[in-house]
Formats: structure tokens, sequence, C-alpha cells
């Protein structure tokens, strides 16, 4: 999909250059204002004798913006919002370069330099975003798609798209439009990418002449794809069994390489966590035992990778007889809840013991939520395609995780599956990294997407 988008959805790369240069302005902005002329050069001299400094801050601010999902189209909409998340990233930065200087005193950076630097480029982080969504929200922003198949279902997507305010593309209604005119009305239309929506994709009688138009290099999508480049999930309306045949994501699942490499990632990562967290850990497990008595730890049978069964371990967050009317979905304010369970929720200090299921093989560090037997018996005969999320290992945090609170309801499952899929379609390194650094984000803001 990627492939296909037009110059002004590449939203990512747009704000991280101009990020780096609104950085970049900020540190002579500060140096400008803070310092008269000579002796602003003999500091400029003192700061580029040691350049990893600047490196630091700039991988830095990347980093956290990228944590704080300030480069996400959603979030981008939500102008207050997005105030407050530059707000925290560079409040997170500040204390980052500090103790960066802390550690490295020769890397010299003045408190009123610092003070300068991060308002200007906050300022700076604030404003484009709110430019630039100022400008896709514009309707001459949009790039023309022209949307055919079926009346009801082109009309439906039109309908859906033209609401969207991060959607790169106006539809336009092509459902009348007899087949051997689309190509002329791309040209009138000046149309970028050509979306095929059908309310039943077992009765295409204009594929062929779409295929024409796709390889003739006019852009042919489904309207599925469109929904997944834009909310980072599959469909499960939009999907067949032939489909996880033909796309050739799925086939990441056998790639032994990218299997071993993560292995290694997770191991690495639980190994420094399970280091770092570890007074947080027996903070939260002090406070379990001192609030409500033991045991600390949780102990559940789970289902993992191909259907394998594990023990997963917990903090405990309920009371001890909160499943004495049998096993129940938690909720988001779950009255079995202990108080103080809900703090360790809320900032997923609970799942830290999950850290040794990481190491020992049975979780990874970025998976599907691994659910009891009891609960995947059941979801697997009302969802289709449900038993699919077990090709690949369960995470200790997940795509799905970190875009949909709770699941309690069916519906919610199905949600969840849909970002599940998409997940396993597009398993890469960056979508590993990406959902590490949102699982950041949920926790100290909570999950936003649903």
């Amino acid at each position: 999909m990627s492939a296909y988008l037009p110059h002004a959805a590449r939203i990512r790369t747009l704000l991280s250059f101009s990020d780096s240069l609104g950085l970049a302005l900020a540190v002579w902005l500060a140096f400008t204002i803070r310092f008269v002329p000579r002796v602003r050069q003999l500091k400029w001299e003192q700061l580029l004798t040691h350049p990893w400094i600047l490196f630091w801050a700039l991988l830095a601010a990347l980093v956290l913006a990228a944590a704080a999902e300030l480069y996400e189209p959603e979030v981008l909409h939500r102008r207050v919002e997005v105030a407050v998340r530059v707000v925290a990233m560079v409040a997170a930065w500040t204390m980052t370069i500090i103790l960066a200087t802390y550690l490295q005193p020769a890397w010299d950076y003045g408190r009123g330099l610092m003070l300068i630097t991060s308002a200007v480029w906050g300022g700076w982080a604030i404003l484009t975003r709110w430019a630039f969504t100022s400008w896709l929200r514009q309707r001459s922003s949009r790039f023309p798609a022209l949307v055919v198949g079926e009346v009801d279902s082109v009309r439906q997507f039109c309908s859906e798209l033209a609401a969207r305010d991060s959607a790169p593309w106006r539809p336009e209604d092509g459902s009348a439009i007899a087949n051997d005119r689309i190509a002329a009305e791309i040209e009138r239309r000046g149309a970028a990418i050509v979306v095929f929506a059908s309310g039943d994709e077992s009765t295409l009688q204009m594929g062929s002449d779409l295929a024409r138009l796709h390889f003739s290099g006019v852009p042919v999508v489904a309207a599925s794809e469109v929904w997944a480049w834009l909310e980072e999930r599959l469909p499960l309306e939009a999907l067949t069994p032939n489909f996880f045949l033909h796309q050739p994501g799925f086939g990441a699942v056998h790639w032994t390489f990218f299997n071993r490499l993560t292995r290694i990632a997770d191991i690495v990562l639980a190994c420094l966590l399970l280091v770092v967290t570890a007074p947080i850990f027996l903070l939260g497990a002090l406070m379990v035992l001192v609030t409500a008595g033991g045991p600390v730890l949780y102990r559940q049978l789970r289902v993992g990778q191909f259907g394998r069964h594990f023990t997963m371990l917990k903090l405990r967050t309920m009371r001890r007889d909160a499943e004495t009317d049998g096993p129940a979905f938690s909720t988001v304010n779950d009255p079995r809840t202990l108080p103080v369970g809900r703090i360790l929720r809320r900032l997923r200090i609970d799942e830290l013991p999950q850290l040794l299921n990481v190491l020992k093989g049975e979780m990874s560090m970025v998976g599907p939520r691994p659910e009891r037997p009891e609960f995947v018996a059941d979801l697997t005969l009302e969802i289709p395609y449900y038993a699919f999320r077990t090709a690949v290992p369960p995470g200790l945090t997940g795509w799905a995780q970190v875009n949909v609170p709770y699941a309690s309801e069916l519906a919610d499952h199905r949600r969840k599956l849909e970002y599940d899929l998409y997940f396993i379609r597009e398993r890469s390194t960056r979508l590993y990294l990406l959902t590490l650094l949102r699982t950041v984000s949920a926790a100290l803001v909570g999950v936003r997407r649903i």
C-alpha cells in the first residue's frame, strides 16, 4: 500500500524531518539569545568538539516523539492532545539530555541553553503539527481517488473516507462508470488511484479490466487495503481463506531468520527490563502484599504459539475470590480488581513477571495477547480466523493491546483480532519497535484507539 501513497501521506518522514530541522533551529536560536557574538563563537567551538551530544540529542528526540505517537495521523488531528503530548515529550527529552551530560561531563550544555532550546523546539513541534493537519484537512490537499464497484459499497466507502481527516485521498464516486470508460475517467479526473469496493468479492465482473489498468501504470487497490493503511488493521468482513494464502506478508511466520532475530531481541530486552524494573516490581509486590495479602504472584494457564499451553505469571491485581463464579473476561472498571491493582494495571506493572515467560521462550516481547484455553475455545467458534493468531508467539505487549482497550464483548475481540492479523501480516522490525514505543505511550496516557 505504501507504494501507492501520494507524497502528502508520508507523514512520518515529513514530520521527522521537520522535528530535526526544528531542533537545529532551536539550538542555533538558543546560542544566539544566550551569548554575545564573541562568547557565542567560543561556545560553538566547544560544542562542536563533542558532536556525539548532537547525535544523541537528535536520536533521543526522534525516539521520544515516536513513543509519544506524534507521527501518527489519528493523534495529529486532536490538537489539544498533540500539545499535551509534545510538552510531555519535550520534558522527557530534556531529562534525557541532562542525564547524558551528567554521565558524560565533557558534553557541556548549560541550563539556560537547555531551557531556551526546549521551549523553542516544543513550540515548533506544536505549531508545525497544527499547520500540517490544517493543510491536510483542506479538500484541495487531497488527491482524487476514483472508487468503482457495487453501488451501495462504493457510496458507503466514499462517505466513510470523506469523513476521515487523516485520509490523503478525496473519494469520487465511479459506480456508474462503465468498465470500458474507467481509464478515460481516470485521466479526466486526474485520479491518483483506483479503489475497488464490492459487497461480494466472489462475483467480481470487472476484475480483468481493473487488472489491465493496474499493470498499465494505474494503481488499483481493494477497499480493505485502504482501511488497512488508514487504521492498521485487517477488516474481518473483507477476508476470505484464500486471502491468507495469496498475501506474501503472512509467509513471514515461517521466516527463520526473522524469528531468530526477534528471539535474540526478546532475550536482550527481557534481561535489561528485569534489571531496570526490579525496584518497580518489588514496590508493586509489596503494595499487593500490604493491601491484599498473599499470594503476590498469580499463575494462570494460557494458550501460546500453535495452541501450546503454558503457565503465565502476573502480579495479582484481583481479589482471591475473583473467579468463584467461573472464568470471566476483565473489563476496564472491573469490580473484582483491587484498588492497588488498578494502578498496577494502568501502568502495566502487573505484567512485569511475564518477562520470565519471555526468557523461557513461551512468550515474545511483542505479539497477540495470550488468552485462556476456555476463552480461546469459545472465541474460535464465534469469530472466523481467530485461531490464526496463534501462528506467532503471544506477546507481553502487542499491536492489538496498544490500539484497543480491554476486550469484554465479542465485538471487542473481533476488533482486536483485526489488529492481530495486521501485525502478523506486516510483522517486521519496524512494527516490533513501534509497538514497544506505543506501549510506553499507552501506559502513560492510555489507549485512545477503538
